[in-house]
């Protein structure tokens, strides 16, 4: 499936699909966000420079009787 129809399918606004691993037992579908400029707590000025990512698993229900 073409990444921008599952995006439109799971209705996942401002995110990248990088990849998408099926098996047996789940589907797991990776994506990110896009940057966004943000302000600095320390001093207030906006930056669009990324400090730190973070990786987070997230369940959904299932799809196609698979875990998400």
């Amino acid at each position: 499936m073409h990444p921008h129809s599952t995006s439109k399918l799971l209705d996942l606004k401002d995110c990248i699909i990088n990849k998408i691993d099926h098996s047996d037992s789940f589907i797991r579908i990776t994506i990110s966000t896009k940057a966004k400029e943000a302000h600095c707590p320390a001093c207030g000025k906006l930056t669009s420079k990324i400090h730190d990512y973070r990786h987070q698993t997230i369940k959904d229900l299932p799809l196609m009787s698979k875990k998400t």
